[in-house]
């Protein structure tokens, strides 16, 4: 047996792992106690990886679609390498020089930010066809961070973390440590960090809908908001904070601009104008200002339950200017950029002119190179220039992405879908190709999802662990091949032998490192001492007069809209908000599928609600309810559930898999698709920065009285 060092690449810590293998089969997973950063640290996300790679549903071999297209008909055919890639390189080739280079879109799915080799191949694939339109998960779940980091920082890659070990007090908004791990910060055992702080009398508050699992005597205090109003609490502390007069003057004046335009913006929301909005008592608000604020060394923190609202940017942009105009953004204690291996910062400029461009669907932008996945559907149904072929590359949109009814419709109506994943998914059904990927043990890797992310800075490599299974193969190598099946440039094939890790290789010589010399190292890793705290006003920040801009023009439109939904909000709430629910027993598509989390309570997923709420509808724990509003319903089990405040309803997300065969476990329990009640199309997102409206949606919930209720309450899931 041996015992071989590798890392996850499931979520962004990227947890040191062992692998035990015995003749050539991984038999265990467990955290690499020896790793100088992770320390033995690794969660169920790692630890469970292990039946996804045994998984008997696994993509192993090409196939071909023929017959119908529709979930569960036609027949799959096995295909060879070599006919299959240049199939759908003469397809490919006949559609783009048909119909243009906009004929053909992407979908690339959130495994692929774990995936060095593989990034870069599908940023050289689509460059090579000219195509611009590419979207991706980022516009599920954080494209509104980089859309803030571009117009207050310059950058889109510039993302302050929480100086955890060090500050006096945290705010941490629409995140659950305990569960998700964190986002936007790449840091082993988040809990041990925030523990360790309570400990030596540092005040930890989390803002959020429910009284979530991180909280408790020894970690930190939840402060319980209305969903999607976290924007006009953080414009209310802004505002208590300045009438305390705890503005750092001196900072603002050396380094920032256009503070009085934020000053203008935070005036109508005092704590008492916002207090019934957001659902917290004036003076709560303002202690919690005071708190922040008088505190030697403050830190701030948000995620994916605030991302996911109707203004993820704005918020993003004032948690940033909470951290700046009190002294806190670039010191010990406070908020800090973490330099990585390769200077990240300065690669993420962006310039903010002529940021929008008209279409049929309204004004739109790209961010990041990417597109509004909400509108991926119309520009298949309803565009002038429709795609006609995508590629998804480890992405499961048809369950991901709101409206599953229409995107039922658009993937029908390909006439080229290719997928490349480990499964034949939700989406995969649909296909004309599965193009079986190698998975993360069977594939070398940098972990490079973190860089500029890291608590700690380092860079790891690894090695495949065990040799790709059957036909599987790395994305890199598939998209390269279908290039050079298109008679394109594949530069990441261009040599004999191909080097794939030279672009990386280059990118570590910035830190006197490559591939090699890792590879020589304990657990393939190497510690980074960057020293980026007192750094930030001078090499990090990438505006033109390298300022921080307290209140970008971009934003105005935006800035209005905010203010008329709050009057809307004054007048009347909605009955009932939709929020999101993390668990340990659901990730991402490839986690539907493991036979462990499929247990108990966990065998599917209910619609929680409040005690109160439950009582007041004369139902008991476990009816049928329905939940709908303009954009579809759903019949679901309800679960009495006192972490929430009435009004509110959560569900967890990556459910719905009825008509997925090819997934058997996750057929089996199938639950319920929550993206069906999801804004979708022209205006369901934040223009800002595509990222859509998954969190906070009002919704309606009826009793299911009936056998005809129900079975119509099913009906938009098909």
């Amino acid at each position: 047996m041996k015992s071989i060092p590798t890392f996850c690449r499931v979520c962004e810590p990227s947890c040191a792992l062992i692998a035990q293998v015995t003749d050539g089969t991984v038999t265990r997973l467990q955290p690499d106690k020896a790793h100088p950063v992770s320390q033995g640290f690794a969660c169920h996300k790692g630890l469970n990886y292990l039946a996804i790679h045994q998984d008997p549903d696994r993509l192993d071999q090409p196939l071909a679609r023929q017959g119908s297209r529709r979930p569960g008909e036609g027949q799959w055919q096995p295909r060879d390498w070599d006919s299959v890639v240049t199939d759908i390189g003469a397809t490919l080739s006949q559609i783009h020089e048909q119909y243009g280079p906009d004929a053909i879109g992407g979908y690339i799915g959130n495994p692929s930010a774990f995936n060095a080799l593989g990034s870069q191949a599908i940023g050289d694939f689509f460059m090579a066809m000219g195509s611009r339109r590419i979207f991706n998960s980022g516009t599920q779940d954080c494209a509104n961070k980089f859309a803030a980091g571009e117009a207050v920082f310059g950058t889109s890659t510039l993302h302050p973390l929480p100086d955890i070990e060090r500050t006096d007090c945290l705010l941490i908004f629409g995140e659950n440590p305990k569960i998700s791990h964190m986002s936007f910060i790449s840091i082993a055992d988040p809990m041990a960090k925030i523990r360790s702080a309570c400990q030596r009398g540092a005040k930890v508050f989390y803002i959020n809908p429910r009284q979530i699992e991180s909280a408790s005597p020894k970690t930190g205090d939840v402060v319980q908001i209305l969903p999607d109003t976290d924007l006009y609490l953080m414009a209310a502390l802004i505002h208590e904070i300045d009438a305390l007069g705890r503005f750092d003057e001196r900072v603002i004046r050396d380094h920032g601009s256009r503070i009085e335009d934020l000053r203008s913006f935070i005036a109508p929301y005092s704590a008492d104008a916002v207090a019934s909005v957001v659902g917290l008592g004036a003076d709560a608000i303002r202690s919690l200002a005071d708190t922040f604020s008088g505190a030697n060394r403050a830190s701030v923190h948000m995620s994916t339950g605030v991302n996911m609202g109707q203004h993820g940017t704005l918020c993003y942009w004032l948690l940033q200017m909470l951290s700046f105009v009190t002294g806190n953004l670039d010191r010990p204690g406070g908020n800090f950029y973490s330099e990585g291996f390769y200077p990240a910062a300065k690669a993420g400029r962006a310039r903010l002119d002529n940021v929008f461009f008209p279409s049929q669907h309204g004004e739109m932008r790209h961010i990041r190179g990417a597109l509004a996945g909400n509108l991926l559907p119309d520009m298949i149904l309803d565009d002038d220039n429709p795609i006609r072929a995508l590629v998804v590359i480890a992405g499961n949109p048809l369950l991901s992405v709101g409206g599953e009814a229409r995107w039922r419709q658009a993937l029908e109506k390909l006439d080229l879908l290719i997928v490349i994943d480990l499964f034949r998914n939700a989406t995969g059904e649909y296909a004309h190709y599965l193009l079986p990927s190698a998975d993360m043990l069977e594939r070398p890797d940098l972990n490079i999802c973190g860089l500029g992310m890291q608590y700690q800075p380092y860079v790891q490599y690894t090695d495949a662990v065990v040799t790709p299974a059957g036909q599987r193969r790395e994305e890199w190598w598939i998209l390269s091949r279908l290039l050079q099946a298109m008679a394109l440039h594949a530069p990441m094939l261009e040599q004999d032998p191909p080097q794939p890790f030279a672009r990386l290789d280059h990118m570590l010589s910035r830190s006197g490192l490559c591939v090699d010399a890792l590879a020589q190292q304990p657990s393939g890793t190497a510690v980074l001492d960057t020293q980026s705290i007192g750094r930030f006003y001078t090499d990090f920040i990438q505006t033109d007069d390298k300022r921080v801009d307290c209140c970008p023009p971009l934003f105005a439109d935006a800035l209005t809209l905010a203010d008329q939904q709050f009057q809307a909000l004054k007048q009347a709430a909605p009955a009932f908000r939709l929020i999101n629910l993390r668990t340990n027993y659901m990730h991402n598509s490839w986690y539907q599928n493991v036979p462990t989390l499929k247990r108990g309570a966990n065998a599917s997923n209910s619609l929680h609600m409040h005690p109160a709420d439950i009582e007041s509808m004369g139902i008991q724990d476990g009816d049928a309810v329905e939940a709908s509003n303009e954009y579809g319903r759903v019949q679901v089990g309800v679960r009495s559930d006192s972490s929430l405040r009435p009004g509110v309803v959560a569900m967890t997300h990556g459910w719905g898999n009825r008509q997925t065969p090819g997934m058997r476990v996750a057929q089996q329990h199938p639950g319920v698709n929550i993206n069906a009640l999801l804004p979708n199309g022209p205006g369901s997102y934040e223009k800002l920065s595509n990222q859509a409206f998954m969190s906070g949606v009002p919704v309606s919930i009826q009793p299911v009285t009936s056998v005809a209720d129900r079975d119509a309450s099913t009906k938009p899931e098909l």
